[in-house]
């Protein structure tokens, strides 16, 4: 198996179908030449997905997991987000990692007084919902907002606190960061 870093000027997504008979393991050192490339982001995408199998790809480096077969929109939502130098991975295993932050939070340390300096009453409120994995839908409902509401307060709180998705809110706002 080739795993050799494609000749590239720029960055470059390299889209890896986990389906591939005989594909290396994650353990294997020719990984490392690969993913461990500053200007190559690997996006590991599978027929069957599962969180298991996406969390030994992260793991690994990847920086996405995604269905092979999603629809175009999402495939190239997970490109653009890698492009930025994020990481990208679906919603299930986003509130599984959410729901194991709040977990592994700290029982009886007090939360840090300062995740939410600079944030209005009603971000705060939007952040902790959002932080201990309630959905945007939920958090209009709790709050009685609109959803679009729900997700212009989420962006102020990620512009703010320069977060980029709810996993880095849970941590920051369960002191775990």
């Amino acid at each position: 198996m080739d795993l050799q870093p494609p000749a590239s000027s720029g960055d470059t997504v390299v889209w890896l179908d986990l389906s591939v008979p005989d594909i290396a393991a994650w353990t294997h050192p020719a990984w490392m030449k690969l993913i461990n490339t500053q200007q190559i982001k690997v996006v590991a995408a599978s027929s069957n997905p599962n969180d298991n199998e996406a969390i030994q790809a992260l793991d690994a480096g990847c920086a996405a997991y995604c269905h092979a077969f999603a629809n175009a929109a999402t495939l190239l939502q997970v490109k653009e987000v890698v492009q930025a130098g994020h990481v990208w991975i679906g919603p299930t295993l986003m509130q599984r990692l959410i729901h194991s932050a709040n977990r592994t939070a700290p029982s009886n340390t007090p939360r840090g007084m300062d995740w939410d300096i600079g944030l209005t009453q009603r971000e705060r409120e939007v952040a902790v919902l959002a932080a201990n994995g309630a959905s945007n839908h939920v958090i209009s409902q709790d709050c009685k907002i609109s959803e679009r509401t729900v997700k212009a307060h989420l962006s102020a709180v990620f512009d703010k606190l320069n977060l980029t998705d709810r996993l880095q809110l849970a941590l920051r706002v369960h002191g775990i960061h």
